[in-house]
């Protein structure tokens, strides 16, 4: 098994943000150009999908297109204070909050703007961050599952 600043090294040499590659040695620029990449597709598939299919799971027993988006937020949201050097605990309230499409986007977006953030400051705990870049890899995937089963191509395709 290759370790995970290999795979995301890999993951940007075939993307667009390849013409920005970091130095394979810098293992915070690898980092970042990963965490960016996924955290745009996710972002990229969560407006793709249309507000009266946020309500839509393949079946039952897994978490609807809105709870997977405000999942993200939250995942987010505590990978990158425990990133940032903050001792805090995980919380859903995104995800079991209001499945409304604006309101799980803007959420997502501050989120992902906090992590940004995070990557993009001095060197503070990399595990959480590497943790944060797989489970968002993780979950895209699921997210290019429920966008193939609604007819629409995933924005990493």
């Amino acid at each position: 098994m290759r370790p995970l600043v290999s795979l995301l090294i890999l993951g940007l040499a075939s993307s667009p943000v390849a013409a920005q590659r970091p130095d394979p040695n810098d293992v915070s620029a690898v980092l970042r150009g990963g965490f960016a990449e996924v955290s745009d597709w996710i972002a990229r598939a969560a407006e793709l999908v249309p507000a009266d299919q946020y309500g839509y799971r393949p079946v039952s027993t897994v978490r609807t297109f809105g709870q997977l988006v405000g999942h993200m937020a939250d995942s987010y949201n505590y990978y990158c204070a425990l990133g940032a050097g903050r001792d805090v605990e995980w919380t859903d309230p995104i995800e079991q909050g209001s499945q409304d499409k604006a309101s799980l986007l803007r959420k997502l977006k501050e989120a992902s703007d906090a992590c940004t953030t995070v990557y993009a400051g001095p060197s503070g705990r990399v595990q959480p961050l590497m943790v944060n870049a797989a489970h968002s890899s993780l979950h895209y995937g699921n997210m290019v599952t429920y966008l193939r089963m609604m007819g629409l191509v995933p924005p990493s395709s």
